[in-house]
């Protein structure tokens, strides 16, 4: 994604610029590249990106790798904020000569890669003279989950069918999705689904919403001081226990110290500030109260 977007903020930590850039719905950036190469996260919105033989959407919550030189073009699909973290080309160009860093845009949206970029969010918005530090120690972690996942994608080549599968669930994780409804869409049998889905995405469908809900929760956690049982309503959650034991879970911590440790107390916030934050097309999920 091209930066050339209105900055709000920026800031140096040691050898990295991290710089929070806002992008208006519709806006299309044509084809480019940057010399240096860039760690973006999505704190809010979704934009597609196009490369020569594919294209990923990053949606709220995604953490996206772009080495330095990938020619790519970007299209805003949902008025969007993010933080870009850039180095100077020895810092990276020397990350980049260790086996483990990708060669290769990556995207990561999972539940380990969202704390880690909530939190790197939060220290870019103090002004704490210990930031520097854990900002580096961040970003290296971040840079570790990227390649983590690169290494285990590229020896999985999920069918069309299942990517699409996939899909459904990662666009309407929100909504009352069954197993039939999302075999009949992709034309096969559930049981076939189900198993697939199992060996390509190594969770079951039903898991995969509950993760996609608690990302999500934690994005308004940390991003909003709306109280706990409306995320946990917003979130297809029954009630703010659910939420809370669940969040638990799969964090390892409960809400509260989430949000305490993204830079946000638990001070009651507007329905009006969820509203804002809820997309549009999935605010019906917030009749659902009920986790998949």
């Amino acid at each position: 994604m091209d930066v050339s977007g209105e900055t709000l903020r920026q800031r140096t930590f040691g050898p990295f610029t991290l710089r929070e850039n806002l992008y208006p719905s519709g806006m299309a950036l044509p084809k480019h590249s940057h010399p240096h190469a860039y760690i973006t996260f999505v704190v809010e919105g979704a934009f597609r990106e196009r490369y020569a033989t594919r294209s990923i959407l990053c949606r709220t919550g995604t953490v996206r790798f772009l080495p330095a030189g990938e020619v790519h073009e970007n299209e805003i699909q949902v008025r969007s904020r993010c933080l870009h973290v850039s180095s100077d080309l020895s810092s990276f160009d020397q990350l980049r000569q260790l086996p483990a860093i990708p060669m290769r845009p990556a995207e990561l949206s999972g539940l380990s890669i969202t704390w880690l970029a909530n939190r790197l969010y939060a220290e870019f918005s103090r002004q704490d003279t210990a930031s520097t530090m854990l900002i580096e120690g961040l970003v290296l972690e971040i840079l570790a989950e990227i390649a983590r996942s690169d290494a285990a994608d590229s020896a999985r080549d999920a069918p069309r069918w299942l990517k699409q599968a996939t899909e459904i669930v990662e666009t309407r994780f929100l909504e009352r999705l069954t197993l039939n409804e999302i075999a009949s869409e992709v034309g096969v049998h559930c049981v076939h689904l189900s198993r697939q889905f199992h060996k390509y995405n190594r969770c079951t469908v039903g898991e995969l919403i509950r993760r996609r809900r608690v990302q999500y929760a934690s994005h308004l956690l940390a991003h909003s001081r709306t109280p706990l049982a409306e995320i946990a309503l917003a979130c297809g959650f029954s009630d703010q226990s659910h939420l809370s034991f669940l969040f638990k879970r799969y964090m390892g911590l409960t809400p509260s110290k989430f949000r305490g440790l993204a830079g946000l107390d638990s001070a009651a916030g507007s329905s009006e500030e969820l509203e804002m934050r809820v997309p549009k097309s999935e605010d019906t999920a917030r009749k659902s109260a009920c986790a998949t």
